[in-house]
């Protein structure tokens, strides 16, 4: 039985994730997407745009947050659209959108009295190619559709931030300091490369190519974080962990509190056996980002590994209120609970995972 929970466990990890993680960034062409009324209407993103700015809102019901920003952003929305500015609430609760979902989105779109259009992501496909690590979040577009602004998990001052460069784009007002961050500009080869890597990843057919475009765009741009996290995940879905921990520390050598690079690098230190390294890099990434639901999971098994019970369910069962169709929530939980020599605990935690990658809830 133990050899087929780990052959299941191997599935798991081969599998999909349920997004493609930070794939972007401020000054990077957003992509185009198309996205569905709860009436059954098909809308592209170019029907969507903007003649200033675009506000992209990915949001999901189980997230508290949510209603905050979609409140600020039709209050924003109501005061500036006759300046230029579009918004669009993308629904990302589902992978394959139910009527239930449907149903939510309205009573949230009316409960709010939300003006713009509220759309749902079947398959979630803009949500994977936006790259977004946790919900709420907001994207700023140009009019050429350019990324201008991001805003992850909705904290109070950088809602208030985003809010400045806003307005000020659209009316010429100087923006406060705050809200002028500095973001690396990778130079347009590396970018090349880079993007050619990921329509290849996309692509069954040149997948195996991605890992080239890639090493080519950080040789072209050493400052570039975003081939090392590609490369990263790469390397470790492919059992490189030596390969794959190299490239998450050369992001951290840029990026020190980067939540993706810290969390990946610290599930592999746990793998392999050096847990208290992993733990330490967890902590960290979690006062760095406390809505990046992989942080939240991998520390899980980590202190269930560690003998911490209870903290490892709580962990777990957060993650699951954070990203309850993230199958990977269970896989780990199955695989701690397999480890523990809890069998029917592991089964049922790895029947779930496969629930949700079968049928996507």
């Amino acid at each position: 039985m133990t050899v087929v929970f780990l052959l299941t466990f191997g599935l798991f990890i081969s599998a999909p994730a349920a997004a493609t993680l930070l794939v972007l960034q401020v000054g990077m062409e957003g992509p185009q997407f198309s996205l569905t009324s709860p009436e059954g209407k098909k809308v592209t993103s170019a029907e969507l745009k903007g003649e200033k700015l675009t506000v992209l809102v990915f949001w999901s019901s189980w997230i508290r947050k949510s209603e905050a920003a979609l409140t600020r952003m039709q209050k924003l929305f109501a005061q500036y659209r006759s300046a230029g500015l579009s918004v669009v609430g993308i629904n990302v609760d589902e992978l394959k959108v139910s009527p239930q979902t449907l149903r939510q989105v309205k009573a949230t779109r009316d409960k709010l009295k939300i003006e713009f259009p509220m759309l749902v992501d079947p398959g979630l496909v803009a949500f994977r190619d936006y790259g977004v690590i946790a919900l709420p979040t907001m994207v700023v577009l140009d009019k050429a559709g350019t990324i201008r602004h991001d805003l992850t998990g909705y904290p109070l001052l950088g809602a208030e931030e985003m809010d400045d460069f806003v307005v000020a784009t659209l009316t010429g007002a100087k923006p406060k300091a705050v809200a002028a961050k500095p973001h690396y500009q990778p130079t347009k080869s590396a970018l090349s490369f880079y993007n050619m890597g990921q329509n290849n990843l996309k692509s069954k057919l040149l997948a195996g190519k991605a890992e080239l475009w890639f090493k080519k765009s950080v040789e072209a741009d050493q400052g570039f974080v975003l081939p090392h996290l590609s490369l990263g995940r790469i390397y470790s879905d492919r059992g490189d962990q030596a390969l794959a921990q190299a490239e998450y520390q050369a992001v951290l050598a840029k990026e020190p509190r980067h939540p993706v690079a810290l969390c990946e690098l610290a599930i592999l230190l746990v793998e392999n056996g050096k847990a208290g390294e992993g733990r330490a890099l967890l902590d960290t990434a979690r006062s760095a980002e406390d809505s990046y639901a992989p942080c939240l999971y991998y520390s899980g098994y980590a202190l269930g590994r560690d003998g911490k019970g209870a903290d490892s369910a709580k962990l777990f069962d957060e993650a699951a209120k954070l990203a309850p169709f993230d199958y990977q929530v269970y896989s780990y939980q199955g695989k701690l609970f397999e480890q523990q020599k809890d069998l029917q605990k592991a089964a049922d935690s790895y029947g779930r995972a496969l629930e949700i990658i079968i049928h996507g809830h």
